[in-house]
C-alpha cells in the first residue's frame, strides 16, 4: 500500500514550498514509544524524508493496548477505515446521558447527542499494528520489543536532530528529570471487550455520567460486540474497583465482563501544556500525546489529541520552527481544556443538574467540534439564561471560568 502527499494526512497541512525545504532540510530523529501519538510522529518526521527510528517495547502482534478503542478525527490517522485495519465501526452518534446517581432510584438529568462524523469505534490494537507495518514499508526503522533505558534515552540527544518522548505517562522524559510526581492527578479506568445484544444502541455509541467523579461508556463494534467500561478520578476511587464495574454493566444493562477479562489502566490528567515540559531545546526533548499530558480534563478522550500534537511538532520541524512548539500546542489546545475545566465542575461539586443542563444546551454539536472548537457549546450555552444564571450562582464553576479566561489553570494551578 503507497500513498501519495495528496492522501497523506500529515502532507495535506504543509503548503508545498515548506514541505520541498523541509525535504531538502532533512533530519534524523528517534520516537520513543510506538502507540498513536508515537506513530503519528514517527510517520510526519519520516514524510519529511527526516531519518526515522521508532521503538516500542511490546510487540505489535500481541494484545498491547488496552484503552482508546473510540477515536474521533479518524482521518488524520493513514489508513484505510475498514475491519482488517482495526476500524470495526463508524457510529453516528455518541449519546451523552447524565444521572442524578447511580442507584435504582437515579434519575436522568439531562441527555446530548453528538453527530459524529469522523469517527471510528475501533480495535485499537489492529490500527496500530497495521500503522506500525506501514511505516516499516515506508523506510521507517521500527524496534518493537526493544525498551529503552535512561541512560539510552539521555544519549539520543547526541544521535540525533529530534528525540521524541511518546512513552504515555509517567513519561520516559519525567523519569530521567526525577519528575514523575507531576502525573499525581489522573483517571483510573476498567474496560473489557463483551459480547451480548447491543442492539437497541448501536450504531451509536454511549458515555454516562452518574454523579460521581467519573464516568462510564459502551462503544459497540456491532449488534453483538463492545467495549464497555468506566472509569474514576484519582480523588475519587471505589474500595473494589471490578465489583464497581460489575455494578455500573448491571445497572446499564451491560453484559458482565469476567475479572480476567478486564483491563486497568490510567488516563493522565496533567499537568500539560507546561512549555517547561513539552519541549527541553538543549536536549532536543519534545512530548506528545500523553506523555504531554495531552488528555481532555472532562470526557478522557485523548487519541485525536495525541495525533494533533504529533503532527503540529512535525509541522513546526518542517519550518525549522521547533522552539515554538510549548506555545503553538498551548494554543491549539487552551480553548478545549478551558470548556473542559469549567464543565468538570458541575462533576466535582456534584451537580448533575448543572452538568445534565450543558448537555442539553449543547445537544446536536458534532463530537470532535465540541473539544475543537468550544466557541459553538459557549455559543449554545449563552441561549440558556436561567442555566447561566445557575453556573453564576455556582461558587465553583464561577471559580473555575475566572480561572480559565485568566490563564490561571491547567499547569500553573496544578505547580501552584
Amino acid at each position: 500500500m503507497t500513498h501519495s502527499d495528496e492522501s497523506d494526512p500529515f502532507a495535506a497541512r504543509l503548503d508545498p514550498a515548506t514541505r520541498r525545504a523541509a525535504r531538502d532540510r532533512g533530519g534524523s530523529a528517534v520516537v520513543v514509544g510506538g502507540a498513536m501519538a508515537g506513530l503519528a510522529a514517527a510517520h510526519a518526521l519520516q514524510s519529511l524524508d527526516w531519518d526515522v527510528v521508532l521503538y516500542e517495547r511490546q510487540p505489535y502482534a500481541e494484545k498491547r493496548v488496552n484503552c482508546g478503542e473510540a477515536m474521533t478525527d479518524a482521518e488524520s490517522i493513514p489508513l484505510p477505515k475498514t475491519p482488517e485495519y482495526g476500524f470495526a465501526h463508524s457510529p453516528p452518534a455518541f449519546e451523552v446521558d447524565v444521572y442524578t446517581g447511580d442507584s435504582d432510584s437515579r434519575t436522568l438529568a439531562g441527555r446530548g447527542v453528538f453527530p459524529s462524523s469522523n469517527a471510528y469505534v475501533t480495535d485499537r490494537n489492529v490500527v496500530e499494528q497495521r500503522w506500525a507495518e506501514l511505516l516499516g514499508q515506508k523506510g521507517v526503522d521500527v524496534r518493537e520489543s526493544t525498551g529503552v533505558t535512561k541512560a539510552e534515552f539521555r544519549d539520543f540527544s547526541d544521535r540525533f536532530d529530534l528525540v521524541v518522548d511518546a512513552t504515555g505517562q509517567p513519561s520516559m522524559a519525567s523519569k530521567v528529570d526525577g519528575t514523575t510526581g507531576e502525573y499525581a492527578g489522573r483517571m483510573t479506568a476498567l474496560n473489557a471487550e463483551v459480547a451480548g445484544d447491543f442492539s437497541a444502541l448501536y450504531p451509536n455509541s454511549r458515555i454516562l455520567f452518574e454523579n460521581y467523579l467519573g464516568y462510564a461508556w459502551a462503544f459497540p463494534k456491532s449488534e453483538s460486540r463492545a467495549n464497555v467500561g468506566i472509569g474514576w478520578a484519582q480523588d475519587n476511587l471505589p474500595d473494589d474497583y471490578y465489583q464497581s464495574f460489575v455494578a455500573a454493566c448491571e445497572r446499564n444493562g451491560w453484559p458482565v465482563p469476567d475479572r480476567s477479562a478486564t483491563n486497568v489502566y490510567t488516563i493522565p490528567r496533567g499537568p500539560s501544556l507546561d512549555p517547561e515540559r513539552t519541549w527541553d531545546a538543549d536536549r532536543r526533548v519534545a512530548r506528545v500525546g500523553d506523555a504531554a499530558g495531552v488528555a481532555n480534563r472532562f470526557t478522557g478522550k485523548g487519541i485525536s489529541q495525541a495525533v494533533e500534537s504529533s503532527y503540529l511538532l512535525a509541522e513546526l520541524a518542517a519550518a525549522d520552527r521547533l522552539d515554538d512548539y510549548p506555545d503553538e500546542l498551548y494554543g491549539r489546545m487552551k480553548n478545549e481544556y478551558r470548556l473542559a475545566y469549567i464543565v468538570r465542575g458541575a462533576l466535582e461539586d456534584g451537580r448533575p443538574d448543572i452538568l445534565g443542563g450543558v448537555m442539553d444546551a449543547v445537544s446536536g454539536i458534532d463530537v470532535e467540534a465540541v473539544d475543537r472548537e468550544p466557541k459553538h457549546a459557549f455559543s449554545r450555552l449563552v441561549r440558556h439564561p436561567i442555566l447561566l444564571a445557575k453556573l453564576a450562582a455556582n461558587p465553583t464553576m464561577l471559580s473555575r471560568l475566572l480561572d480559565a479566561y485568566t490563564d490561571d489553570w491547567e499547569f500553573r494551578a496544578a505547580s501552584a
